[in-house]
């Protein structure tokens, strides 16, 4: 109980919000940046509306992990080496580029979910838009 007390506070002051009961709204919605690979091994980038408050169809994590994107990333094309999200928490955000060309900015706040988990595929590439960023990766099954 106390670790998910002091959970619960840290993610708090990190997203700046106050620690509050969730109530489900059935209206509302997150915007998810999805990185997917196709048949062709070619990867992708769209946008999907997930339902905030109930369940999304994936399976929970066992842990998440929070690390700090350095101000002057570049990561080289790799797949994702498995499905999971990673939450944009604080920073100025980093952009990444799928093998289509296709290229989206995540900012604090952003969500994206990679798919592109193919080990033939080229998988996408990121880097950063300037400063440290802190993410928070929660893999998925």
């Amino acid at each position: 109980m106390r670790q998910l007390l002091v959970i619960t506070v840290g993610m708090s002051l990190v997203l700046g919000v106050a620690p509050r009961t969730t109530v489900a709204q059935e209206s509302a919605v997150q915007p998810v940046t999805r990185i997917y690979s196709d048949a062709d091994g070619e990867t992708h980038i769209e946008v999907v509306m997930m339902s905030v408050g109930r369940s999304n169809g994936f399976s929970g994590a066992d842990t998440v992990h929070f690390y700090r994107y350095a101000a002057d990333m570049n990561a080289d094309w790799h797949p994702t080496p498995r499905r999971q999200f990673i939450v944009t928490l604080a920073g100025p955000g980093y952009e990444i580029e799928t093998s289509d060309g296709s290229v989206a900015q995540l900012l604090p706040g952003s969500v994206l979910l990679l798919e592109d988990t193919d080990s033939t595929c080229r998988g996408h590439r990121a880097r950063s838009l300037g400063g440290e960023t802190l993410v928070m990766f929660v893999p998925i099954t």
